[in-house]
């Protein structure tokens, strides 16, 4: 079952409102006034693929929606949610050169950048040692023609994350050591050579290799940055024995020329700490009603998304409050010029699951948060929720109901015991053509057919 498109209004946020929790330092008695207005919201690529979870990411440009799952490539129209282009994985890249590989690409990740207009994406392939693609589209519209190349980063599981700003475009990855604190690399490619009309030139690219594991590169989309302002890479510490983390680490890229360097560490403690166990704990699984199976919900050791906006970053991950609380959502600012923490906030209730939460920042600074909600009455659904520039500090609006699950998922291709796999992965970003509206891609249940995955895009912003 397939929802159609709907406009649903946002609710006013009350006072101490159930699923928002305050850091300690927060002023209880005032909430937060965000509004989150639904503004569209419809279906995108649907499973079987060749996982049991979709791994969704995507972008939205001027006129078009593009999905990138592990098993398609989707375009829709912006304005209808129709479905322009539709091919599979190995299709999309097969048409950029890359035929006979010896495994389904996996892994996808894909952006919009709107300083350059153009579609960025990358995915693995290889069955032993995984190496990384890399395509840039020709022009904003995402039918149009690609160019492509082979990379040579390679990885036994590389976990991609990118970012971009007006300089360069970033990607961290995990590497072979066994040191946590030195498990991903870093990789560094100049704006300009990206860009090239030959399609993208790595003569260039840098290597940072050796950082804190789960580094994600800042999405910056200020057209004015200079060309030695910094690019910021964030992240939470990943937990220690995958249980517990209270601190960031923060790196500074920064370019002379095509020639990049990268900072020190820094260290920014958090106000507590928060639990985030992994898989085989079996602490970390979500609930959906009868008689749907356990989902993995341990996704809370990745950093979700680090957006850049005015001199600050925002990020989110998955967290629990204590290891036997329900999966919530964690959330910060940091300032970026010297890490100093400017807020910190914790969603969670004893009545529902929240899952794979990712954030964007609009044009007049409004925090806008997608993520799955589900519990023992609640099929897997999307909710999204906000905070106002001008909210109080660590303050949320209530979660918004977005897209209404109507049935529970299930899959023969996971560990049973660990819980069904949930989307490790989505996408929030901005619209370009209207930057007060935030869009996401989430997953959500509507199909009730073993092992068939549902993703859908919404569009939301404050109403005042």
């Amino acid at each position: 079952m397939r929802p159609s498109m709907m406009i649903v209004t946002g609710i006013v946020c009350g006072l101490l409102a159930e699923g928002v929790q305050l850091a300690d330092d927060a002023t209880a008695a005032t909430p937060a006034s965000a509004q989150p207005v639904i503004v569209t919201t419809f279906p995108s690529d649907t499973g079987p693929g060749p996982k049991e979870k979709p791994d969704n990411v995507g972008g939205v440009g001027p006129d078009h929606v593009v999905s990138f799952t592990c098993a398609n490539f989707v375009v829709h129209d912006k304005k209808t949610g129709q479905i322009i282009t539709k091919k599979s994985q190995t299709e999309f890249w097969a048409e950029l050169g890359f035929k006979n590989m010896d495994s389904q690409p996996n892994d996808p990740r894909m952006l919009y950048d709107p300083l350059s207009q153009r579609w960025i994406a990358t995915t693995a392939f290889d069955k032993n040692l995984h190496q990384l693609l890399l395509a840039v589209s020709t022009s904003p519209d995402p039918t149009k023609p690609w160019n492509g190349v082979k990379t040579p980063l390679k990885s036994p599981d590389f976990g991609f994350r990118c970012g971009v700003d007006k300089n360069g475009f970033y990607g961290c990855y995990w590497n072979f050591n066994k040191d946590l604190h030195a498990m991903m690399d870093c990789w560094a490619v100049p704006k300009e050579d990206l860009l090239a009309r030959e399609g993208p030139i790595l003569a260039n690219a840098t290597l940072f290799p050796g950082i804190e594991i789960e580094s994600f590169p800042a999405t910056d989309l200020d057209q004015n940055k200079a060309s030695d302002a910094p690019e910021l890479l964030l992240c939470h510490e990943f937990p220690v024995d995958n249980v517990k983390f209270s601190k960031l680490f923060m790196y500074k890229i920064t370019w002379a020329g095509k020639t990049p360097s990268i900072s020190k560490v820094q260290q920014i403690p958090l106000s507590r700490t928060y639990v985030a166990p992994n898989g085989s704990s079996l602490k970390n699984q979500a609930t959906q009603p009868a008689p749907g199976p356990k989902l993995r919900a341990d996704e809370g050791r990745r950093t979700a998304a680090v957006w850049a906006h005015k001199g600050s970053l925002f990020t989110c991950n998955e967290a629990k409050d204590k290891i036997d609380s329900r999966p919530g959502i964690f959330w910060c600012e940091v300032r970026a010029r010297d890490g100093e923490l400017l807020q910190e906030g914790f969603v969670d209730s004893p009545d529902c699951d929240y899952l794979a939460p990712s954030l964007a920042v609009d044009a007049d600074g409004n925090v806008g948060i997608g993520c799955t909600r589900t519990s023992e009455k609640e099929f897997p659904s999307v909710v999204v929720m906000m905070r106002a520039a001008t909210d109080p500090r660590n303050t949320l609006c209530p979660p918004v109901l977005a897209a209404k699950g109507t049935a529970t998922y299930a899959s023969d291709r996971d560990n049973a015991k660990v819980g069904v796999g949930w989307g490790n992965y989505n996408s929030t970003c901005l619209d370009p053509a209207d930057p007060t509206v935030i869009w996401t891609y989430q997953e959500y249940a509507a199909s009730g057919v073993l092992n068939v995955w549902n993703t859908c895009w919404t569009a939301f912003k404050v109403n005042r």
